[in-house]
């Protein structure tokens, strides 16, 4: 698998990836009103992607059916992002939450997202996968706030830094998007009414969130305009989702669209 030429941004969150093993629970005061699991939680959903590869590749999906496994790493503080290519020194450090994405089918998958905490909210900020690509977000991407208010809703925008070595997705014949990018991206986030919900790992009471992401990606035959309408349950009780669903569609050289659907069927809560 090709590997990417990183600089001191990818030396640096690996380091922090590798204090998360160290750190012990979260605190609730480090976390706020932030709801998540205790740290190493473990959560198994059964993953159904339909639809063109260029597009669900964009939330790191090809099509098919397989099982994929999210676990909490632990709380990492003081996380700098990317600001500009290669620099981090001028960057504001947030405290994040650390996931891990693996797949049983495939061995060679790892997935890691960073979710800094910023004033109650949970936002996107650092995303990697094993294929060698990364989004860098400048500032954080707030996806849910918590307590979570049915009907609320609020908007926010941000600019990400984005790195695709080649992973067999075409959208034209010269398309190349290795190094950095600069893009931009909108979330538009509305809170639903609270639902109980059924799924394989049992019944649980939940609010769902709908987040509709806006991007821009690539240059002139690569440009591409993607919008992902991601509608996610979340329960309180497990202080994350249980369920998902997201529609894409990729306006590009070569249009594409596909769906992409997860339901818990099975949880590890460790005691804190």
């Amino acid at each position: 698998m090709p590997k990417l030429k990183v600089g001191t941004s990818q030396t640096c969150l690996g380091a922090f990836l590798a204090l998360a093993c160290f750190i012990g629970p979260a605190k609730s005061q480090e976390l706020g009103t932030i709801q998540a699991p205790p740290k190493g939680s473990s959560f198994t959903f059964e993953v159904k992607a339909t639809g063109d590869k260029a597009a669900t590749m964009s939330l790191w999906q090809a099509p098919g059916e397989g099982l994929e496994v999210h676990t909490l790493k632990g709380l990492i503080r003081d996380v700098k992002g990317r600001i500009g290519p290669q620099t981090l020194e001028q960057a504001t450090p947030y405290n994040c939450l650390a996931w891990e994405i693996t797949r049983p089918n495939d061995p060679k998958f790892r997935g890691e997202y960073l979710y800094a905490i910023v004033d109650n909210a949970l936002c996107c900020y650092l995303e990697r996968q094993s294929s060698g690509e990364e989004k860098y977000y400048v500032k954080p991407l707030a996806l849910f706030r918590f307590p979570l208010r049915p009907e609320d809703s609020f908007k926010n925008n941000a600019t990400f830094y984005l790195h695709l070595p080649d992973t067999g997705v075409t959208l034209a014949k010269s398309y190349t998007s290795k190094g950095a990018t600069t893009d931009t991206i909108e979330a538009e986030v509305t809170v639903g009414q609270k639902e109980q919900v059924t799924t394989k790992a049992g019944t649980f009471p939940t609010t769902k969130v709908t987040v509709v992401f806006r991007s821009h990606t690539g240059r002139f035959l690569t440009s591409a305009n993607t919008t992902i309408t991601m509608e996610r349950w979340w329960s309180e009780k497990l202080g994350y989702f249980i369920k998902e669903h997201d529609d894409i569609l990729m306006d590009a050289l070569i249009d594409s669209k596909g769906t992409i659907n997860k339901e818990l069927v099975s949880f590890r809560l460790p005691s804190s």
